[in-house]
């Protein structure tokens, strides 16, 4: 419906038909405004109704002999439709007003009770309503979009010129410059630590943009999971071996050559993370064990550290864009936030679910199941 137009067309299911000629002549005694009313007391013809979206409003009588309103509501999903739904009853029910409303009904009105005028302005107000809600999302979905946008521009520009500072930083200590002192040693492999660091992060930005951004496309192919955790492990054994911990590996015999269809570089990023996690958020000399196994439907893999561990208040956080949880250790790890919200947006591209369970203090397991 245009904003400026006098012209409302409403859709009215009541099996009474009573009910629906009073509602018809009230409209019609309504000054600069056109009701256009099509009335059905079919449960059915509601929802094809519905379905074609032809109509400003709808009326919904609460009942409908073998139905009720509030069935209807819960099968239209208000919320998510363009057009607003009215509930209409006999009585005035609190507990039926309460009911549509949680439904996502954009009004109630009690039969009898309502003049012309009244009901005519509710009618509109609940369109404006629905107008200015789905206006708000639009401009939301724009400033959203404009920021993924801009992380995404602003990730390519910081990591280029970082990827150049690591490649001269490595030419220096491989040689290419000349011997160097001890003491140059040190500060060159600190700051080459640090570009690492900053890497990391502007990749993590530029992850998170993508996925936001619905951008982030898999490549399926058939990957040996084995030989998959295997990789991500050699990888992490040298930072892993810095802190004087240990990995306990236990691979399903059963799944030595067994191979999914996934894309191999996203998910081996994200189960790198979890086991970084694992290590970062563990004591020196502290075991992480990685557990690999199956089930009918799906590959599982459960990695279990002897960490700080995860407040119960804190868990609904740990998935969140941007947030960091304090512990004995997040000073010293840093971070930023985004590691776990890519990890779990990847799972589930994949389709699988990434759950935790943990004791403040004792460790936690991060398992991540993925479908065969």
């Amino acid at each position: 419906m245009n904003p400026e137009s006098t012209n409302i067309r409403v859709f009215m299911l009541d099996d009474d038909e009573d009910d629906y000629l009073i509602v018809r002549n009230l409209l019609a005694k309504v000054s600069h405004y056109n009701f256009e009313i099509d009335w059905s007391p079919s449960f059915e013809a509601a929802k094809a109704a519905i379905e074609n979206c032809e109509h400003d409003v709808y009326l919904i009588d609460y009942r409908l002999g073998a139905n009720t309103g509030l069935e209807l509501l819960e099968w239209a999903r208000p919320i998510e439709h363009p057009h607003p739904f009215i509930i209409m009853t006999g009585a005035g029910d609190e507990q039926i007003e309460r009911d549509a409303m949680s439904l996502g009904a954009a009004d109630y009105v009690v039969k009898g009770t309502f003049t012309a005028e009244l009901l005519s302005r509710t009618i509109r107000y609940a369109i404006s309503r629905k107008q200015f809600e789905a206006q708000r999302v639009n401009e939301l979905m724009a400033i959203n979009q404009t920021k993924d946008e801009f992380i995404s521009l602003a990730s390519h520009q910081l990591r280029t010129p970082a990827t150049a500072v690591k490649q001269y930083l490595g030419m220096a200590l491989e040689g290419f410059l000349g011997e160097l002192s001890d003491t140059q040693r040190q500060m060159i492999e600190l700051a080459y630590a640090s570009n690492e660091r900053q890497i990391k992060i502007v990749n993590e930005l530029l992850y998170v943009a993508l996925v936001d951004a619905g951008k982030l496309k898999l490549k399926k192919e058939p990957v040996i999971i084995s030989k998959l955790i295997e990789a991500t492990l050699s990888e992490q054994e040298g930072k892993i071996s810095e802190r004087n911990q240990t990995v306990k590996l236990d691979i399903d015999k059963k799944l030595n050559n067994v191979s999914i269809i996934a894309d191999n570089l996203h998910l081996r990023m994200a189960i790198d993370n979890l086991i970084d996690n694992a290590s970062k958020y563990s004591e020196h000399g502290k075991t992480i064990a990685v557990k690999v196994g199956q089930t009918p439907e799906a590959i599982t893999i459960a990695v279990t550290d002897q960490g700080v561990g995860i407040a119960k208040d804190d868990m609904d956080k740990l998935f969140q864009k941007f947030s960091r949880i304090y512990n004995p250790l997040s000073a010293e790890v840093g971070g930023s936030g985004l590691g776990l919200y890519w990890t779990d947006k990847v799972i589930k591209l994949h389709g699988g679910t990434l759950n935790v369970t943990s004791k403040e203090g004792k460790g936690s397991t991060f398992a991540v199941s993925v479908p065969r």
